[in-house]
């Protein structure tokens, strides 16, 4: 991802903390795994990777979306009083919007962060003004929300055994920074591992 960003290896090593030595190695072991004549060639395939991903989360979201939109149009507008019909809705509908009810269903935990990595939403039950780095084992949590603010991040991560009840283990969570009205934020979701 560094590299992609156009980071030269002795830049990497400050960023990472490590000797440019161990940067060296580390190209060593990716131009094999990526079987690539050259870091440009690696670049080149990480990029094109990180792109079928995006397009694999968007069809998948746009998915969702259907599914939501086809839900709302078939049930809440009925429920709504639309198309002349009247009905009242159960008062436990009131408390609990459509949306939420759909995002609590999503096998994903979606998070939206501020810069601090406090959880300003989450489709899991957690206390409020929880952070991140209450839930979760990684001393890199902070250079990851810091990529993630400038660009897509995908990390791994371990979440404590303090952590509140639900959550599983490990989640895989891609993070990027937010868009819109929340461009000074960290969208994240994260996939059960």
């Amino acid at each position: 991802m560094l590299a992609a960003r156009g980071l030269t290896d002795k830049e990497i090593a400050i960023k990472l903390g490590i000797s440019p030595d161990t940067v060296g190695t580390y190209w060593r072991r990716i131009l094999a795994k990526y079987q690539a004549a050259s870091r440009t060639e690696v670049v080149a395939k990480y990029a094109s990777e990180r792109s079928k991903a995006a397009v694999e989360n968007l069809q998948y979201v746009n998915e969702c979306l259907k599914l939501v939109a086809d839900h709302m149009i078939e049930h809440v507008g009925k429920a709504g009083g639309h198309h002349g019909m009247n009905v009242e809705l159960p008062s436990s509908f009131a408390r609990v919007s459509v949306g939420d009810s759909i995002l609590a269903t999503v096998t994903d935990w979606i998070v939206l962060l501020s810069p601090a990595g406090e959880i300003l939403f989450s489709n899991r039950p957690l206390p409020t003004g929880c952070k991140m780095d209450d839930l979760v084992d990684d001393v890199e949590l902070d250079e990851i929300l810091s990529l993630a603010s400038t660009m897509e991040t995908d990390a791994e991560l371990e979440i404590l055994d303090t952590a509140p009840k639900g959550l599983s283990k490990t989640y895989s969570f891609r993070f990027s920074p937010g868009v819109g009205d929340l461009a000074d934020h960290i969208v994240g979701v994260g996939r059960s591992v």
